[in-house]
């Protein structure tokens, strides 16, 4: 019992020896630069959501297994970040149009005025077999358009009706996975990018010039279903016997 608890005492204290490096900044010479950072965040190094020994017995873990650098800045997520995606819109316009400068008396509180939600830099990532992970939604996309023709190319003519989109992705097995569906208005919308690029999307993406299918009818007009047209970035309904594209998505991982 005596050794237990000298030996719980020793973590105990050699957690708070650590503690006090890591305010006095001297744990960039045991794990570097990036995990300090996210250590100074929240000290929650491990993401089990408490900040305890624990963290300090991660830190320790790494540093005697010899790889003290690799140590990855594990911090939980900070719960003041928005879960919603910025638009990209980093520009200012008067009501004529003309662009002016975002901290105009004339004009002020627009959207190029502020970094709100999830920034646009970084937020994707290219998996490089065809799928792009949103890591502001956590949601996984199909790079390109659906190759819904099955002719092996990518154009205009890929296009279908709208419960054939439905099921175009219900039936898809795509980069290892088979749970792709078609996604919602409000998730197809998260990937329009506003920074005023010939099609409103981000480059990771590709896109063609149709709208693209939402599964998502019009409640007014329910032979109706919302689609996004990413050329200039709208969202309209359209009828469901018309023929527009599709991008499938699953939930990531």
């Amino acid at each position: 019992m005596g050794r237990l608890f000298t030996v719980a005492v020793g973590f105990t204290s050699l957690g708070l020896l650590l503690g006090f490096c890591l305010w006095r900044g001297s744990y960039t010479a045991l794990a570097g630069q990036a995990a300090e950072n996210c250590a100074a965040q929240n000290g929650d190094v491990n993401a089990d959501g408490q900040i305890n020994l624990t963290d300090a017995v991660t830190i320790l873990g790494h540093l005697f297994l010899g790889s003290p650098t690799e140590l990855l800045p594990l911090c939980a997520p900070s719960p003041t970040t928005s879960g919603l995606p910025d638009t990209g819109q980093v520009l200012c316009y008067d009501d004529a149009g003309k662009e002016i400068t975002c901290n105009s008396a004339s004009c002020p509180g627009q959207d190029g005025a502020s970094a709100t939600g999830c920034p646009s830099e970084g937020r994707f990532t290219d998996n490089g077999d065809g799928t792009v992970t949103d890591n502001c939604t956590g949601l996984m996309w199909q790079k390109d358009s659906a190759d819904v023709n099955a002719d092996g190319q990518l154009t205009d003519q890929d296009h279908v009706r709208w419960c054939q989109a439905l099921a175009y992705c219900e039936n898809l097995s795509f980069a290892g996975h088979d749970d792709w569906r078609l996604p919602n208005v409000r998730e197809l919308e998260s990937i329009v990018d506003y920074r005023g690029r010939i099609m409103a999307i981000d480059p990771v993406f590709g896109a063609l010039s149709m709208p693209y299918w939402s599964s998502t009818s019009s409640a007014a007009l329910p032979d109706d279903a919302w689609a996004v047209f990413f050329v200039v970035g709208s969202v309209n309904g359209y009828g469901k016997e018309g023929d527009h594209h599709v991008r499938a998505v699953r939930n990531a991982p």
